[in-house]
């Protein structure tokens, strides 16, 4: 009977490798046995020990096998494997291999552990925003297919979106000679029609999952944060408590800073870290345009020009704008109040005097 061991869990859909080791990094089993629900708790289970560490990696497998395992151990890490050059870039490799590896780094402290939540609405929640995501996605990729055969068949002047409408399509189609070309472009049109409709049903899907989160009307209320930004941002962040700071939480959404050092020198200049979550960047990017086209100075068009004012750079400017929006959303989230103007940009002393 071992005090404690580390676990490592090569997970596939056919089979999983358990490579299991105790405190002193000594082999104590290996197992390979078919994916299922009873397997995995079996030979979780069966592992002589009081106190049970597991790590897997995070992949479409993770999110179910931690909810079947986390029950059965004392802690469960649902790991990063960008993070684990150890195991991704080993000279020999195998599923053995790969599990015992995962279980030593576990044992070293070493790997860095992938937010999973234990709530299934969270979970189904998220699932629809990707999805919405996604759709969206494939309908720029396919509306640009559609603008390229239109070029291909010597129509060049494309106005805008009116490309796409119903309204005009056919004065548009009318310019190509090409009878094959026509068929062609009016088959991309059937298909952006069916992800038009699809993405109208998720978008109600997600509204209607999202109704029991009070937060999403709060997010609405900062200027330039739509339906779907405020859905998305509460989606994938799932609770604002898993981040401790606001720098973790920028760098989740990729606008943290990258610094690469070595002998106290700068191996390359400050860059964004692009690990994260491209959509929330582009929330609080959508959310930075659309403040600067109203017609009434707000609350953050008026940050973004202190801060221009004060750092003499655009980008650095809109930069500070955008993580000021992301630590916003996260603040009236995490503390529970509601959203108010002061909150983002409070007014000058000077502004508070002139009102008094």
């Amino acid at each position: 009977m071992y005090n404690r061991v580390y676990i490592g869990l090569d997970a596939h859909t056919r089979n999983c490798v358990l490579g299991t080791i105790d405190a002193a990094a000594n082999v104590v089993s290996v197992h390979d046995f078919p994916t299922s629900e009873t397997g995995l708790i079996r030979h979780v289970k069966a592992l002589p020990a009081t106190f049970k560490y597991l790590a897997l990696e995070e992949s479409s497998l993770a999110g179910w096998i931690a909810g079947v395992l986390a029950p059965h151990v004392t802690e469960l890490i649902v790991c990063d494997p960008d993070q684990n050059a150890w195991i991704s870039r080993g000279g020999n490799k195998d599923d053995v291999r790969d599990s015992l590896k995962l279980a030593r780094l576990l044992r070293l402290e070493e790997l860095k552990p992938v937010y999973h939540t234990h709530d299934p609405h969270r979970v189904d929640f998220k699932i629809v925003a990707q999805q919405y995501l996604s759709i969206t996605n494939e309908m720029v990729a396919l509306k640009n297919q559609i603008k390229s055969k239109y070029y291909q068949g010597g129509v060049l002047r494309i106005s805008g979106s009116l490309v796409y409408r119903k309204t005009h399509r056919r004065s548009y189609l009318n310019q190509v000679g090409s009878e094959a070309m026509k068929k062609v472009i009016l088959n991309f049109y059937d298909q952006l029609d069916c992800m038009v409709r699809i993405r109208e049903n998720t978008l109600s899907l997600m509204q209607e999952t999202g109704k029991k989160y009070n937060e999403i009307e709060q997010f609405q209320r900062i200027p330039g944060i739509g339906v779907v930004g405020a859905h998305v941002f509460s989606a994938f962040i799932q609770t604002p408590h898993r981040f401790a700071t606001k720098q973790q939480l920028w760098k989740y959404c990729q606008l943290g800073v990258r610094v690469r050092q070595s002998g106290g020198k700068n191996l390359s200049g400050e860059c964004l870290d692009r690990s994260g979550v491209g959509a929330l960047k582009a929330i609080s990017y959508q959310c930075w345009m659309s403040s600067l086209r109203t017609r009434e100075p707000n609350e953050i068009s008026m940050f973004y020009h202190a801060s221009m004012k004060r750092t003499q750079d655009r980008t650095r400017a809109r930069l500070n704008t955008q993580r000021k929006i992301l630590a916003t959303l996260w603040t009236i989230w995490k503390n529970n109040v509601d959203y108010s103007p002061n909150l983002f940009y409070p007014p000058s002393d000077s502004a508070k005097k002139a009102k008094q």
